[in-house]
């Protein structure tokens, strides 16, 4: 009964769309979801490209009518929703339901550090233009950053941006027009909240208040998860992190003694010159004894001086400003939770007795040009922290087009402390992929030989060549990147860009409009990039995607598997490379009607034994083994 009521309203409001076509992926996908906000658990859903994942999980919510916030991996994915598919679909379905964005604190201004910034920067600072004018746009402006024509710069917005941290909450004189209160309030009136994957995640790890109760929750791009729940329970200490906070306390309380500030100050210097003693950008943190020696020196000047704000008290003949002096106060709570803050992230460096880091990983960012620094300490699994705190607690939903390898979700459910009771299901694309379709392999040097680089850039040209461009050539590293476009930008007779000449967005456009372009690029470009037609008739992936080596979480990662006599390379290198060379095939075929080539320059895929299970992963097409081969199954386009 349940699913014939949802039928016809499934096609009630799709027939509406100009253009539909039916897709059996997506009502199959709707059916699924619908059944888990009636009956509670977890659902995964691999749904291929051009399965129409976002209208699959819409309009169950619609028809169901629950609280639901759907959190998105990119921008691009949020403004879809809220633009496009949930104005077409709450029009085509009658629905009353309210959608809205939920955006962080940071993205809200404070009206209390706007008063104090208003007391404090004198007339000649060019601080105060900037000061002046939030000031002017007050009648009118709502606070939120984006609704500003001219935003203004970002360090000046980082100091009177809301924060949990400093947030005086009921007690603040100004909290009845709190923007970010305001936000919160209209956000739980709200029926569908879009957010992203960070701020659900740092709402969850830091125990709520950012986002409304909710019946469920359903993640878009939800391979990005991993990466980002680990990143929410990351604890990262700043260059400046001390300095500012003393700052506060100074400007908020009073000025701490003498000998509690040498000595924080002190040992901050002294952390300075050990970290830039190291020639590396990024590395990782060991129980070195110059270093240690000074975590415990600061832990110790943090420790007094939490006791010495817990127990001291406020000196009112420094504060002539009797405003202020009575604000002080107010302030006391939330710069001892900021200290307290801090010295627990502080703790993560300063107890590092386990030296194999098989639950955390320490590492330094250093930044010469600037002169910044940033200390992180990263858990190595967040299975646990999820399974408490959200699987427990709510229903989900997990979408994209890469979640299993080989269909098989188990890497996927391990990182995430997902149970073997979650239900899975994988939706193919509706795309015909051995008809639409050709992989080329070509028989190059491995990308450890010193002949492949020089290689691949002539089998690059020989291809762009055979496609008459209109190729997205995608690398693994910026080095690799470079060094082909410096070698094939003159040699190449199409239009050729790389990574970083325009923003993101412009590259994309820039590609889209431009006939027979070529875009060399990496990183994000593997993933979120939509180009349907002709524009994009061949894709050209450099070597397998495996992960970096010397990044620290990586090896620590690896590190930890190898202890427990596990396989770190079928069990986590293998299955990451997989799912991420998944994402880059995926921006070949947009339509039904794209027609094009993916080629791979890795020989391992060959050669390897492990090449046959990732082919095996990889759409089912035809192969062809030579450029003129290429130039042939392109020739219809022609």
């Amino acid at each position: 009964m349940l699913d014939t009521q949802f039928d016809a309203f499934f096609d009630r409001v799709v027939s509406q769309l100009p253009g539909y076509e039916p897709r059996p992926q997506q009502l199959e996908m709707s059916r699924e979801i619908l059944r888990t906000m009636e009956n509670g658990g977890q659902l995964l859903v691999e749904a291929g490209t051009g399965s129409g994942k976002s209208f699959g999980y819409l309009l169950p919510i619609l028809h169901a009518g629950k609280t639901v916030v759907i959190s998105t991996g990119t921008i691009n994915l949020q403004e879809q929703l809220l633009e496009k598919d949930l104005p077409f679909l709450l029009a085509a379905s009658g629905s009353t339901m309210i959608p809205a964005l939920a955006k962080g604190r940071s993205n809200y201004l404070c009206r209390q550090k706007l008063w104090e910034a208003d007391r404090q920067i004198p007339s000649g600072d060019p601080l105060r233009r900037e000061v002046d004018r939030l000031l002017q746009a007050l009648p009118t402006w709502d606070g939120d950053l984006a609704e500003l024509a001219t935003p203004p710069g970002s360090k000046f917005w980082t100091e009177v941006a809301s924060t949990s941290d400093d947030c005086l909450g009921n007690k603040c004189e100004y909290y009845e027009e709190n923007p970010f209160r305001i936000a919160r309030v209209k956000l739980g009136k709200s029926d569908i909240i879009v957010a992203n994957h960070a701020l659900y995640m740092v709402d969850l790890a830091t125990g709520g208040g950012i986002l409304p109760d909710h019946d469920m929750v359903i993640f878009d791009e939800a391979h990005h998860l991993p990466r980002v729940a680990a990143q929410a329970f990351t604890a990262s200490i700043g260059r400046y992190a001390l300095t500012k906070l003393l700052q506060k306390i100074r400007r908020r309380w009073q000025a701490p003694p003498d000998n509690i500030s040498y000595q924080l100050v002190g040992a901050e210097s002294r952390l300075a010159e050990w970290l830039w003693r190291h020639d590396r950008a990024q590395f990782r943190l060991y129980p070195d004894s110059d270093f240690l020696d000074i975590a415990e020196t600061l832990l110790e000047g943090l420790q007094e001086l939490r006791s010495w704000l817990e127990h001291g008290r406020l000196d009112e003949m420094l504060f002539p400003d009797l405003e202020v002096k009575h604000k002080a106060p107010l302030h006391r709570p939330k710069l001892m939770s900021q200290l307290t803050n801090l010295i627990a992230r502080w703790e993560f460096f300063g107890n590092m007795a386990d030296v194999s880091g098989t639950e955390r990983v320490n590492w330094v960012e250093l930044n010469r040009e600037s002169g910044y620094f940033e200390l992180k300490s990263a858990p190595l699994d967040v299975s646990k922290d999820l399974a408490e705190l959200l699987w427990k607690e709510r229903s989900a939903v997990l979408t994209s087009a890469t979640l299993s390898v080989d269909g098989d979700f188990a890497y996927f459910r391990a990182q995430l402390g997902l149970n073997q009771q979650t239900r899975d299901t994988v939706l193919p694309s509706p795309f015909d992929y051995t008809t639409q379709a050709r992989l080329y392999l070509p028989k190059l040097p491995e990308p450890n030989d010193p002949r492949f680089e020089r290689a691949s850039h002539d089998e690059i040209e020989s291809l762009v060549t055979a496609t008459r461009g209109r190729a997205l050539v995608l690398f693994t590293s910026y080095r690799a990147m470079q060094s082909a476009y410096t070698a094939l930008v003159q040699r190449l007779p199409f239009p050729a860009k790389q990574q970083g000449e325009l923003s993101r967005m412009r590259l994309i456009e820039w590609f889209k409009e431009t006939p027979n372009s070529v875009l060399f690029a990496t990183s994000s470009f593997w993933e979120g990039v939509d180009v349907p037609g002709e524009s994009l008739s061949c894709v050209i992936i450099d070597r397998l995607p495996f992960a970096v080596p010397d990044d620290p979480v990586v090896q620590a990662y690896v590190e930890r598997l190898k202890m427990q006599g596990r396989d770190w390379f079928r069990e986590y290198t293998l299955p990451e490379a997989i799912l991420r060379l998944k994402q880059g095939f995926g921006r070949l075929i947009r339509t039904s009607s794209d027609r094009g080539v993916v080629a791979i320059l890795d020989a391992r895929l060959t050669t390897k034994s492990y090449g046959r299970q990732i082919l095996r992963a990889l759409p089912a097409c035809g192969r062809l083994d030579s450029t003129s081969g290429v130039a042939s199954w392109m020739e219809p386009e022609f």
